[in-house]
């Protein structure tokens, strides 16, 4: 199949790692600091505490609110956050492969004497959220799902975050959507890989913790049972002199500090929000024209407009002829696809609508729906 080049976009529109900010695609990689030592003081100050300082501007947080970096991306401080923070109980919604990972896999290596109660949410029936136990000492949410494009409303997330117990920690993994996503304030942990919104690269996670969250992991310093690399006192301690726990990869922070920049000269998160929502209306309104996809998640209040997922509803075409013919163009944009998560069933196709990969507008959008079009016509043909 030869698509025409003049259709062709050059954004890339995986859900992550996400396209990066021009001025940082561009930037020759000895400039991102990534041969400099972590403790001098040249990194600490230029790199370090400018961008803790830069991500406080940018989400409005409290003044004391920690910014931690940890390293070794969302996983790492997933876990991190559950071995330290728990008090003997956690609690959960899950309702997609990144949430169910911190809920079940990730907590299922904790030691029994742990409570674990997680509940299946289902958006098509909101009140099953009304069985999590709000009490627990540890709740895990994800404001918006990755994998299969579920976005808990506003209005659920504070429901939450007023019902919560008094000793009870709230912590989210807002990697899907934090930099694109105006976040009410319902959190005392959020954490996030940059590679979305921010269209840095992985290794290094942005960890926000507040003065309950930090001082919960500052009396688990001496906790044996907790892995050493694992436990966040060691990081909160050195965050709040702007050092990171470990050795991290400042090529990610680097890349991470552009990011919040240029955002804050853009307006902030509230206009990257706009950004990001202009993107997932341009795909909306070609797939409302169309005859083949529609919107894998029906309800648009509980739609992610940051990682958007369409279903295929015409049964003559599949999800992997789509990527297939995207990679056939050989253009590295367009090679990875818009393949769906590994564990939809659905035929489907998963497009990532973060701000960076189309800072001017839906120009990008526009030429991926033609490209679209034109695939599936030709698909079509092809079955005559």
């Amino acid at each position: 199949m030869k698509i025409p080049k003049r259709i062709l976009p050059s954004s890339t529109f995986a859900a992550g790692p996400a396209q990066g900010l021009e001025a940082v695609r561009e930037t020759p990689l000895s400039e991102t600091m990534f041969e400099r030592r972590h403790r001098t003081p040249f990194i600490t100050e230029n790199l370090y505490k400018k961008t803790a300082v830069n991500l406080r501007k940018l989400f409005n947080l409290p003044q004391d609110y920690l910014v931690v970096f940890f390293p070794g991306g969302a996983t790492a401080a997933m876990d991190a956050v559950v071995w330290t923070l728990n008090d003997g109980h956690i609690s959960g919604l899950s309702f997609g492969a990144f949430s169910t990972l911190w809920n079940e896999k990730i907590c299922r290596s904790l030691p029994p004497k742990v409570k674990k109660e997680f509940v299946d949410f289902d958006y098509k029936n909101p009140s099953s959220a009304k069985r999590l136990d709000t009490k627990a000492s540890l709740l895990l949410l994800t404001p918006n799902e990755t994998s299969n494009g579920i976005a808990l409303p506003d209005s659920l997330l504070e429901s939450i975050y007023k019902d919560k117990g008094k000793n009870t920690l709230i912590a989210w993994d807002a990697t899907s959507c934090a930099g694109a996503r105006v976040l009410p304030k319902c959190f005392d942990i959020m954490l996030f890989g940059a590679q979305k919104a921010f269209g840095a690269p992985g290794g290094t996670c942005v960890i926000f913790l507040s003065p309950k969250a930090a001082e919960r992991a500052l009396s688990k310093e001496n906790d044996g049972n907790i892995p050493y690399f694992l436990n966040l006192a060691h990081a909160v301690k050195k965050a709040q002199a702007y050092q990171p726990f470990n050795t991290p990869c400042n090529t990610t922070i680097w890349a991470i500090a552009q990011a919040c920049e240029f955002m804050l000269k853009l307006g902030g998160i509230k206009n990257m929000q706009k950004l990001s929502k202009a993107h997932a209306a341009a795909i909306l309104n070609y797939v409302k024209k169309s005859t083949w996809l529609e919107p894998l998640i029906k309800d648009a209040k509980y739609r992610s407009y940051t990682t958007l997922t369409l279903e295929i509803t015409d049964k003559d075409i599949k999800d992997e002829q789509i990527n297939r013919a995207l990679a056939q163009t050989k253009k590295t944009n367009l090679i990875d696809g818009i393949e769906k998560y590994s564990s939809i069933k659905e035929n489907s196709l998963r497009i990532g609508c973060f701000p960076f990969v189309d800072t001017k507008g839906i120009g990008q959008f526009e030429k991926l729906c033609l490209t679209l079009d034109f695939i599936y016509k030709e698909l079509k043909k092809s079955k005559r």
